[in-house]
């Protein structure tokens, strides 16, 4: 539905009703508009003496007249280039403008065109002031949204209510720890009760090479400690039923962007990440730093353990000498 201004008319209406006693969401309805939108006029034209429809519908022209992306004509547009070269910013060449009464353009308005010209090949970006060829997100990411879908997930609102007690042994969380470009990735596995953690390092983040790497890691363990493995949103797992079918346990999913939902997951990795800071490379990790991984984390006494240790509450679990 296109936006329809406010008239003159119905701003004499809303003030009379308002007098009358009526509530916004009244006037809203017998003006066929939205709550929010009268509620929005009222609130910017109430002053000491009330709503005013008269000094409403002035300030409404004088708003509705203010230089906008209608007047970002080719003058404007050539000087606001010219100055961004000269090192100014969109908000100092719009103020300026406005401030010695030429026309101007919001720096929103400059913004835009930066980034459809850097779109287009252009070189404009390289002015602003953090160089960036793209703008970053203003908001969060909305579940699923630019990802692609996975097939066939079980989300963890399915998962059984005994994974969130850490009751009982075999419910793991899985993730993927990046390397440096090119150099691999460490795929992490960590049992959600005793803390236990297996790693092993992945060359690539093919859905087929990770899910082969999870199964074979999983096969290390008995059957009786594979019961549910909850696994990050990325595609990289989207060969999970295989690894439902192989391993032979229940394959569940957070929601995207929501990393707490795998937070013994993510502790461990920022354990693994004092090893191995971000950007660091992988390309050398063999079994022999494997096992130094595992090793650091595993025999490793923890707080939430009374000071035990992950592989020995694991070890305590199947019933072996420690």
């Amino acid at each position: 539905m296109a936006y329809r201004r406010v008239t003159a008319e119905e701003r004499e209406l809303i003030y009379r009703w308002l007098r009358e006693g009526e509530a916004q969401n009244e006037i809203a309805r017998r003006l066929g508009r939205n709550q929010g939108s009268i509620s929005r006029e009222i609130a910017r034209n109430t002053g000491l003496k009330g709503y005013r429809p008269k000094q409403a519908h002035e300030k409404a022209q004088a708003q509705a007249r203010r230089a906008g992306p209608r007047r970002f004509t080719d003058e404007v547009r050539c000087d606001a280039e010219a100055r961004l070269k000269e090192g100014w910013t969109p908000a100092i060449i719009g103020g300026r403008a406005r401030f010695e009464g030429r026309a101007w353009v919001c720096a929103e308005t400059i913004y835009k065109h930066v980034y459809a010209d850097a779109k287009a090949g252009g070189t404009l970006w390289k002015n602003l002031p953090r160089a960036k060829r793209k703008r970053r997100r203003r908001c969060p990411r909305q579940d699923g949204r630019g990802r692609g879908q996975i097939p066939n997930q079980r989300r963890i609102d399915t998962r059984p209510a005994e994974v969130e007690t850490r009751r009982a042994i075999g419910h793991w969380e899985g993730d993927l720890i990046n390397g440096a470009n090119g150099t691999g990735n460490l795929a992490t596995l960590v049992e959600r009760k005793s803390r236990f953690t297996l790693v092993d390092r992945t060359q690539s983040k093919e859905a087929d090479e990770v899910a082969l790497k999870i199964c074979a890691m999983f096969k290390t363990l008995p059957p009786r400690v594979r019961r549910s493995v909850t696994l990050d949103n990325g595609k990289e797992f989207a060969r999970h039923e295989d690894i439902a079918k192989d391993a032979v346990m229940d394959v569940f999913f957070a929601h995207p962007y929501h990393s707490w939902e795998r937070g013994t997951n993510e502790n461990t990795n920022g354990l693994i990440r004092r090893l191995y800071p971000k950007k660091s490379s992988f390309a050398g990790i063999g079994r022999t730093e494997i096992r130094r991984i595992e090793t650091f984390l595993n025999d490793r006494p923890r707080k939430c353990l009374g000071w035990s240790t992950p592989r020995e509450s694991l070890t305590a679990f199947l019933g072996c000498a420690p």
